[in-house]
């Protein structure tokens, strides 16, 4: 587990989903993200290319310093941060002694989280220093910074045009059983579809793909997640990953579902082998 992989990633551990939310967004764009809402299952998610780990303090059951003192005894070599919203001495003395590197007070400052991520792991992460600060976790619904914008993002290259978009949100609604579908860009930001739908809907669906995808590991591989559907009473979501953003269609039934999900998976599937303009 070393920085020097082409390939690293960070594991951010809390029991928040907002913060898991938030951070996936800032660091996704620079460095492959892992998360965990435990400890526990922090342990359970580590793989060879996870280069450092980013850990809350205070959560149930095991907590962020005694994490910090397994990961010093089983993996020694791994970079781990602690955060959390009282920083003590005391804290800070225990988290010296187990190896951290530091101990970050909540809520996170966004550049500065960036600016010292790319001195712990040794890389460039194409950040700019015009622009002010911005805390973390932030509103789902808010757009990154412009100085924060990736130019060269690490997991999804490809951009997403208008035109593309509304094509392809135009060919799912003529689809049997479709009630309203969506293009997200890679900020959560609305592409095309309905305006009617909450604001932020789509940073959480891009997390319910990142979430998804991350499974791949725990499945013996690097298997790209390809579709999520959640069923909601006589109403069923169907969320693909859509070049660097996110496709959803809601449908009457579940029936209806399985065609719709084929064609977004196709239509996801061609995105991916020629680059939109």
């Amino acid at each position: 587990m070393t920085a020097s992989s082409p390939h690293l990633s960070v594991l951010v551990v809390d029991d928040s989903p907002g913060v898991l939310l938030s951070l996936h967004r800032l660091l996704s764009p620079h460095v492959r993200v892992q998360m965990a809402s435990s400890a526990r299952a922090a342990l359970e998610v580590l793989t060879p290319d996870t280069a450092l780990v980013l850990s809350d303090v205070r959560m149930p059951g095991m907590d962020g310093l005694e994490l910090a003192r397994r990961l010093r005894e089983e993996h020694p070599e791994l970079a781990v941060v602690l955060m959390s919203d009282v920083v003590e001495d005391g804290l800070r003395r225990q988290a010296r002694e187990l190896g951290v590197l530091e101990v970050l007070r909540k809520p996170l400052q966004s550049e500065a989280l960036l600016l010292a991520l790319r001195g712990w792991l040794g890389i460039g992460l194409g950040i700019g220093l015009g622009g002010g600060p911005s805390d973390v976790p932030a509103s789902p619904g808010v757009k990154r910074p412009a100085e924060l914008q990736p130019s060269t993002p690490v997991l999804r290259g490809l951009e997403l045009s208008f035109q593309a978009a509304q094509a392809c949100v135009g060919g799912v609604n003529l689809l049997p059983g479709v009630l309203s579908s969506c293009v997200f860009g890679e900020q959560g930001e609305l592409i095309a579809g309905s305006a009617q739908l909450p604001a932020q809907l789509g940073a959480y669906l891009g997390f319910l793909c990142s979430t998804s995808a991350s499974l791949s590991t725990q499945l013996g591989g690097q298997m790209p997640m390809q579709a999520v559907q959640i069923e909601f009473g006589d109403r069923v979501m169907v969320v693909c990953p859509f070049g660097a953003g996110v496709l959803t269609a809601l449908v009457h039934d579940t029936p209806a579902a399985s065609g719709v999900k084929s064609w977004m998976r196709m239509q996801a599937g061609g995105l991916d082998q020629q680059p939109l303009h």
